[in-house]
């Protein structure tokens, strides 16, 4: 039996799957998920998250790996109105968290704080004492709701809010421009 053809059908098959598997296509487009871009304002559960961190755009993104970080875990409970939401760059190592309760349609939110211990964003490779910002008491920060589909269980809107560290006076992290997409 000559099994020549089927080395040669193999190699070939394997030489594309090679090529096919190697391309990467490199982009900047607003819609990508290139974390260097703010994602667009859509509607659609794109599972999309993007802001400006004192200035510098900030997009929740984690490469893909098995079993590895996820970009964007959270809970929306609709009956209870509560929103709690993570978001991680493993690119920079950092986490922003979103709090909200009594949220039950569209239109305008503060953060939900009990007191002004709820983390807002955390460095993972700064020092302890100015790693881990917190909401803003006297400026909690709003979140507008633009769309809100219960049947489809996706929430879209706006955000922005201010953070500080008592162990930092004087030094404020500025979130502003948030986006977010969400399939809950």
């Amino acid at each position: 039996m000559n099994r020549t053809p089927y080395i040669l059908l193999s190699l070939v098959l394997l030489l594309i799957g090679a090529g096919v598997l190697s391309c990467k296509k490199e982009t900047t487009a607003s819609n990508s998920s290139n974390p260097n871009v703010l994602p667009p304002l859509t509607h659609e559960g794109k599972n999309t998250f993007g802001c400006k961190v004192n200035g510098e755009v900030w997009v929740a993104y984690a490469p893909f790996t098995v079993g590895g970080a996820v970009a964007i875990t959270g809970e929306f409970n609709s009956g209870a109105g509560h929103l709690e939401a993570t978001l991680r760059t493993e690119t920079k190592h950092e986490v922003i968290k979103l709090f909200f309760k009594d949220v039950y349609s569209t239109g305008m939110y503060n953060f939900f704080l009990v007191s002004n211990t709820k983390t807002g964003f955390v460095y993972f490779l700064d020092p302890p004492d100015c790693s881990i910002y917190y909401h803003d008491t006297s400026n909690v920060g709003t979140m507008n709701i633009t769309n809100l589909d219960h049947l489809s269980r996706i929430m879209s809107g706006t955000f922005e809010m201010d953070l500080v560290n008592s162990s930092c006076p004087g030094d404020t992290i500025k979130i502003r421009e948030g986006r977010f997409d969400w399939r809950y």
